[in-house]
């Protein structure tokens, strides 16, 4: 048998100083990052009392995320580079901790000493991210993790609890990246690939195929690229994957060669800043890369867009959205407990990928509606949890089938509530047939979904309201209704696509992080 060829990419990343230390706060001028979490304006107004009461600081500006996924912009930089030092807080969630971690690394950058707040849950997965980054020694404060619920007395006691923390984390370089080393690559002896595979944690949980020489070079060769060409930093590690890597980890997926050009246009559509790939691998979130494959390649590769289309059994389907994966987590090293911090995950994590049923459709197919001629063949991806099964016995037009499409929108807890991004419906062939016949285009669709998907703020509870209010402003500000909010901010934000099997049932996918899909068109 021909070697194998390693997955992984070795750390190669410029290591980042950290701003010097004051001496003391005394006559300092300390600003503060609240990243809309919930009790952060509670604590962070305790943590600034004490420092300008007990510690002499001078208070500088206090800057207002719009959530927490929302890294600090030029304009915030700009305001907090006059302060002689930074608090940011706090990380008690996946998305809240990668993007804290992401900013306080800029800060130091600006030779701005800077301090982040985070819960116990969290301090590991911050340090290991924060290395990734190049920042060695991340100066961080740990107070316990629950803080969303937690009550305002018990914030009010551990932030008291935490300033002696981020005072000797300005004041003094305070050495702890115990938690930032990296574990020996264990062996194993018998010479069992798959064990070693395991050992080494190349795997997602599941046996691989050996990425053998001979196997690598033809993957390689469906690309018609270089081995060694650069396709870009991988998160959350941002290590930087090649066209070599990104074949082996797809020969260890099972991919044949002819699927690889489709791993590749993926991953650089994952790439793309709107897609916002890092946000989506680092949260307690269930939200995954959900890959949808549209054109001729999709049923030149037997990419599934009929029954049982996110379930198993089409190994084009399986294998290219495991590639992906294991991309993502040999390349950029996205680990589950480490970097990846999902409360509960989903199945999504080891394979996302359709294609839609372009010859079932009613309409014109996703692609198309992009923008591209129906002759392209192209991937779009977007931030996705797992599909809700929208069934719709005794529907008999399309009137009653929309309703229960929009009912299905209407729970308190879906991630389209907080985040604008905007829902995907997949319609059954079925469904879609009934609701064209009744007159029902996409357009109408989408303006249904948007005038009628709207939850009453007496529903939710006081501070989700002020948090709704402050993460959905955009929604306040553009749709005229300051009693209810829609699950997207303008009907064109829906997207809908036709697929499955026979049945009357159809898919409510909640979105998250991404702005938008993203689509690229597959080379070849």
């Amino acid at each position: 048998m021909s070697p194998l060829i390693e997955p992984v990419v070795p750390e190669s990343i410029e290591e980042i100083r950290l701003a010097p230390r004051l001496a003391s706060l005394r006559g300092k001028r300390v600003g503060f990052v609240d990243n809309s979490k919930l009790n952060a304006d509670r604590f962070l107004a305790q943590v600034a009392a004490e420092l300008v009461s007990s510690h002499g600081a001078l208070m500088g500006p206090t800057i207002r995320k719009l959530a927490p996924k929302d890294h600090l912009s030029e304009t915030d930089f700009a305001a907090l580079a006059h302060c002689d030092a930074v608090v940011q807080c706090f990380g008690d969630c996946g998305t809240s901790t990668s993007i804290s971690v992401a900013d306080a690394v800029e800060l130091e950058r600006h030779e701005v000493p800077t301090v982040t707040v985070f819960s116990t849950a969290f301090a590991k997965a911050a340090r290991r991210q924060a290395s990734g980054r190049g920042l060695k020694n991340l100066h961080l404060a740990q107070i316990p993790h629950p803080m969303h619920t937690a009550r305002p007395e018990q914030v009010r006691e551990r932030a008291h609890g935490a300033v002696t923390a981020i005072v000797d984390r300005l004041t003094r370089e305070y050495l702890d990246n115990s938690e930032g080393e990296q574990t020996a690559i264990p062996t194993t002896p018998d010479g069992d690939d798959q064990e070693l595979f395991f050992a080494r944690g190349w795997t997602d949980g599941l046996p691989v195929v050996p990425p053998t020489a001979d196997k690598v070079a033809r993957m390689i060769a469906a690309s018609g690229r270089k081995p060694d060409d650069m396709v870009g930093p991988i998160p959350p590690r941002w290590r930087t994957a090649t066209i070599e890597k990104i074949a082996v980890n797809a020969v260890m997926a099972g991919c044949r060669p002819e699927y690889f050009p489709v791993v590749l246009a993926a991953i650089d559509a994952l790439l793309d800043k709107d897609c916002q790939l890092y946000g989506i691998q680092t949260a307690t979130n269930t939200t995954s890369p959900l890959i949808i494959v549209n054109g001729p390649i999709a049923e030149e590769l037997d990419i599934n867009a009929r029954g049982n289309m996110f379930g198993q059994g089409c190994r084009a389907n399986a294998t290219i959205g495991r590639a992906v994966q294991l991309v993502l987590r040999n390349i950029g090293g996205d680990i589950a407990g480490e970097t990846d911090m999902a409360t509960h995950g989903q199945a999504g994590k080891f394979s996302a990928c359709i294609a839609e049923a372009e010859t079932d459709s009613p309409w014109t197919p996703l692609h198309v509606d992009l923008g591209f001629a129906a002759t392209d063949s192209t991937v779009t991806v977007i931030g996705a949890s797992a599909p809700h099964n929208v069934f719709t016995y005794g529907c008999e037009t399309g009137a009653e089938i929309l309703d229960h499409l929009i009912g299905s929108m209407l729970g308190l807890g879906h991630n389209n509530i907080i985040f604008p991004t905007g829902p995907l419906l997949i319609l059954s062939p079925e469904h879609a047939a009934t609701l064209a016949r009744d007159g029902f285009n996409k357009r109408e669709i989408q303006n249904a979904v948007f005038e009628r998907a709207r939850i009453p703020m007496s529903r939710f509870a006081k501070r989700s309201v002020a948090g709704l209010r402050h993460r959905r402003s955009h929604w306040f500000a553009q749709a005229g209704d300051d009693e209810a909010i829609g699950v997207t901010d303008r009907p064109q934000d829906l997207t809908i696509i036709v697929g499955g099997g026979a049945g009357i049932h159809s898919l409510f996918v909640p979105t998250a992080f991404s702005f938008r899909p993203v689509t690229r068109k597959v080379l070849r």
